[in-house]
């Protein structure tokens, strides 16, 4: 392609997200996989960065957890297996649920793409199924890569404040960069990836290999897009911003009525009132921006893997 498409991709995610609300439910759960793009890498390394408790203690050898002579009754460790088990359940149950929803939203999003139709809801949920395996290896080693970039930027935090120095200084940028660049590269291979398992049934072996193909290609392009998704990121923050003072009007409100009539009660109704209006509006954007962002990288992945896109930048310099 001449020219890239990222303004269509954008109104065509924006257009699948706001108008098909049965995708909305696949969002709401997706969301909890963490975002596809550079908002998740940037905010754990970042918060590695400027927090040392980030950095586990028993790391360092400064804890030594001791539970010898802790007792508890028969009756109470059977309500704790039973409590363990559920929660254990639950977590397993939820995991799933959230990966399937991912596939679905893909499978989706690429029938979108291609001629503006989508599946029906229990076909893209099956879809999902049969893909399981492979996107939940793809989200496992997101997570354990962009844990292990944490936990080397928070050490190299750590050694900065313990001991500083120059040395120490230029050791923490030179691994915050680092950890950075290769968190972003990790990030964009997955989402490949997972357009590569999903619309084309690539195994997992060969999608990962296509997608460090398509990335070498198409990296300039990846970079623009993630800045991008950032950019709208901070749009949707100042909104769960506005949100946040408009559901909690009701508790404002509640607070002076409840100094009028000196009724503690009416108060905390309206904490909880304004807390769950709070709540469902925030998973409601959430899911909502999670199916756009879904739909603009599957859309953007099948433009580059099936006839390649030029960078924004690129196509400037030409002109």
């Amino acid at each position: 392609m001449k020219a890239p498409l990222y303004r269509q991709a954008l109104a065509d995610g924006w257009q699948l997200a706001k108008s098909h609300h049965s995708l909305w439910l696949f969002g709401l759960f997706a969301v909890f996989l963490g975002q596809m793009g550079l908002l998740e890498l940037l905010t754990r390394v970042t918060v590695a960065a400027g927090n040392r408790s980030v950095f586990p203690l028993w790391l360092s050898g400064e804890i030594n957890l001791s539970l010898a002579g802790y007792s508890l009754p028969l009756v109470s460790w059977s309500w704790f297996i039973w409590l363990l088990f559920t929660v254990i359940g639950f977590s397993l149950l939820f995991i799933f649920v959230s990966v399937v929803s991912q596939g679905a939203l893909i499978q989706a999003s690429a029938r979108w793409a291609e001629n503006k139709s989508l599946p029906l809801a229990g076909q893209a949920w099956q879809t999902g199924i049969k893909h399981f395996w492979r996107l939940f290896f793809l989200n496992v080693f997101k997570k354990i890569v962009i844990c292990l970039l944490g936990l080397i930027v928070a050490a190299a935090t750590v050694n900065a404040l313990i001991n500083f120095t120059g040395a120490s200084f230029s050791l923490f940028v030179v691994l915050f960069l680092l950890c950075v660049l290769v968190g972003m590269v990790v990030s964009f291979l997955t989402i490949y990836a997972a357009g590569y398992v999903v619309v084309e049934e690539y195994g997992l072996g060969h999608a990962l290999f296509a997608a460090w193909q398509l990335f070498i290609r198409h990296w300039l392009v990846s970079i623009e897009v993630g800045l991008i998704i950032l950019a709208l990121n901070v749009v949707v923050s100042l909104v769960v911003m506005a949100g946040f003072f408009i559901c909690y009007l009701p508790t404002v409100i509640s607070w002076f009525i409840a100094v009028v009539t000196i009724n503690p009660a009416l108060w905390q109704a309206g904490m909880i009132v304004g807390s769950i209006l709070f709540m469902l509006f925030v998973f409601f954007v959430g899911s909502v921006f999670t199916v756009f962002v879904v739909s603009v990288w599957t859309d953007l992945f099948m433009k580059m893997h099936r006839h390649g896109i030029i960078s924004r930048l690129v196509h400037w310099c030409k002109r």
